[in-house]
């Protein structure tokens, strides 16, 4: 049977994050090579990284390396001998122990092409075999062998040629990080003692990766034994001391690693780094198994685990392997572990001791709050105490609507109290998180409201507090406004618009430019089946604290007067778009929040308005606008609310 080399090739796609996958293959095939026998004890390879400018650039003090473009890799090992070439011509060949025989095709999937060169002996001679290794139907091209004259020095020299411009810049820059892939891919191969010398050669300096492995694993491997049922898996663990967190299971296959996964998906303490006599450092664990080798996929990029959570005894799932390696691992760095949980533990209560609203995450979800990574900034972590906060009120939610369809009389309820003491407390405490901290905000919202007007800001000021400025209701949540100040009831508005002009307020449908402060419908236009949609107006005007300059025409009680008057006249439309008059009962409610200067008091006494029961504001009813206004002094507005939240403010001594 014949194999269409060049289909074989474009039948999967290499991706991006596996860029150097070709490099570790041909690595791997060297190591194997001298396996089976060197001219050197230990077997060598040599990595030539070939980069398409052989100079270092700088820039502002940076080295900048330029694109890698090819790759050689050079061994001492037994050579393309005619055993070693016949199952380089097979597609699936298992003359190698665990292999594949598909690995070389990853070699065409990110490069041009690869050139072979191979001085063995076979047969009492010596011999040179050269190819190249192309994406064509044949795959083999410019196939020679030819005998050579005696020699010791034998050799495979595999040349990786035209790295393709889309992996380019994935493929990892510095010769350090290529050094660290290799050993994370090949790592069960620098544990043996007999392991394969590799040298890196790159802009004219040589690294001995294992040399690498020596420095930064301390030369110390842990083994364990992980039985799950009827898989017997191993594990070898290690301490990297390097300036990199990066604490991960590798997952092996025929002795390379294929895929890898953060432990702190388990262990969320393991985002950072470990400390012992040594210094900082960070775990690596490398798991092998019969159950990885049989199913790792052809091009050992992925490991087919179970899908089922089922026990099968010979199926495994990634998580329950996961969870079985990070346990032992709690077991093994417990001291460490739990030094980190401490510094996260604290990091957490001091955020939550800033927002009172989580207080009760301590008690009941303490479990989930040390799973928060410590390296968080506080908008982050503030972003996750909050989804955990959401599940805690859903869980109490679903836990209260439970008990709660089961009480039908008194008896039940008294039943109730004595037998959920427990969730009673529970609906207290969540709920009196949330208040605490809304009330604590209401406090400092009129503390603020108190030194605005003491220090006569401006009307901006003071409107911006109330309600943001050229913002409508829909673009405002809320807790981003302060309408309780004025009335509760405001606060459940249907439709808002703030400084903005009546002819940029649709429901207006006005071509006036003048610009109310705030301007509230009660029911929106758009979602109702009543040809006049609307139940109320309220209008609202700020002026600044201590004003008592107005013009005639700055009289606020004429321009409530003319805002009245251009809802009123203006054509608005339903939600068909089609107009339809002013209902003639429709209410508006006014509300002139000032200071009452001499000036505002003569307009209000031109006009005839009632001075207030406490005397600091005044109220009249105009009866052609069916308008209720009322004049608020800054004063009355802070003293109400102070009052209205007063019992709240004590229970938290904010009073």
């Amino acid at each position: 049977m014949e194999i269409d080399i060049k289909g074989k090739i474009n039948e999967k796609k290499l991706a991006y994050n596996n860029t150097l996958l070709p490099l570790y293959e041909a690595i791997i095939n060297s190591i194997q090579a001298i396996e089976e026998g060197s001219s050197t004890k230990p077997g060598i390879v040599d990595v030539d990284i070939i980069r398409l400018n052989q100079k270092g650039l700088e820039l502002d003090g940076q080295e900048l390396l330029p694109e890698i473009v090819d790759f050689v890799v050079r061994d001492n090992g037994i050579g393309f001998t005619e055993a070693n070439y016949e199952s380089f011509n097979f597609a699936h060949s298992t003359y190698k122990k665990g292999g594949k025989g598909i690995g070389r095709f990853t070699w065409l999937r990110a490069f041009q092409a690869a050139e072979i060169e191979s001085r063995f002996y076979e047969n009492d001679q010596w011999n040179l075999r050269k190819f190249r290794f192309e994406p064509t139907k044949k795959g083999i091209e410019q196939h020679t062998l030819e005998k050579v004259n005696s020699t010791t020095d034998r050799y495979t020299i595999v040349k990786l040629k035209g790295l393709k411009d889309d992996y380019r810049k994935w493929c990892n820059s510095k010769t350090e990080d290529i050094a660290f892939k290799i050993i994370e891919h090949a790592f069960i191969y620098f544990v043996a003692t007999d392991c394969a010398r590799i040298r890196i050669n790159d802009l004219g300096t040589t690294t001995v990766v294992n040399d690498l492995f020596n420095v930064f694993t301390g030369g110390k491997v842990k083994n364990k034994n992980l039985p799950i049922r009827d898989n017997k898996f191993t594990l070898r663990i290690v301490k990297l001391y390097s300036s990199k967190i990066d604490n991960k299971i590798h997952y092996c296959a025929h002795n390379r690693e294929v895929i890898s996964e953060k432990m702190s998906i388990d262990i969320p303490e393991l985002d950072n780094f470990l400390v012992d006599k040594d210094g900082n450092f960070s775990i690596a664990v490398y798991v092998e198994g019969k159950y990885l080798d049989e199913n790792v996929n052809d091009e050992r990029t992925s490991i087919n685990f179970s899908k089922s959570d089922l026990e099968y005894s010979g199926e495994t799932t990634q998580e329950e392997l996961r969870k079985k390696i990070t346990d032992l691992l709690h077991t093994e760095f417990e001291d460490q572990i739990t030094k980190l949980s401490e510094v996260r533990i604290t990091k957490v209560k001091e955020f939550v001791s800033q927002h009172p609203r989580y207080k009760q995450l301590l008690k009941y979800k303490s479990d989930k709050l040390k799973k928060i990574p410590s390296t968080l900034s506080e908008e982050k972590m503030e972003i996750e105490v909050f989804k955990i906060q959401q599940e805690l009120e859903l869980d109490v939610k679903k836990e209260t609507n439970t008990v709660l369809k089961f009480i039908e009389n008194e008896d039940d309820i008294d039943a109730f109290n004595a037998q959920h003491k427990e969730l009673y407390a529970k609906v207290v405490e969540v709920g009196n998180a949330k208040l605490s901290e809304y009330v604590v905000h209401r406090k400092l919202v009129l503390d603020l409201f108190e030194k605005l007007l003491n220090k006569k800001a401006t009307e901006k000021a003071v409107h911006s507090l109330i309600f943001p400025l050229q913002k409508l209701s829909d673009e405002i949540g809320f807790e981003d406004h302060n309408l309780w100040m004025l009335d509760e009831k405001l606060s459940y508005h249907k439709y808002l618009a703030s400084d903005k002009s009546f002819k940029k307020i649709k429901l207006a449908k006005s071509e006036s430019a003048e610009r109310p402060d705030i301007i509230i419908f009660n029911k929106p236009f758009a979602f109702t089946n009543d040809d006049k949609p609307y139940h109320s107006i309220v209008l609202i005007e700020f002026k600044r604290p201590m004003r008592d300059d107005y013009t005639d025409l700055e009289n606020p009680i004429l321009q409530i007067n003319r805002y009245a008057r251009e809802i009123i006249e203006g054509h608005a439309k339903d939600k068909n778009e089609r107009e339809f008059n002013f209902r003639e009962n429709t209410p508006i409610y006014a509300y002139i929040v000032c200071d009452l200067t001499k000036k505002l008091k003569e307009f209000a006494d031109d006009a005839g308005y009632k001075i207030l029961p406490n005397s600091d504001g005044y109220f009249s009813f105009n009866d052609n606008y069916n308008m209720y206004i009322e004049i608020i002094s800054f004063d009355k507005v802070l003293r109400d609310s102070k009052e209205r939240n007063r019992i709240l403010f004590e229970k938290l001594n904010l009073a």
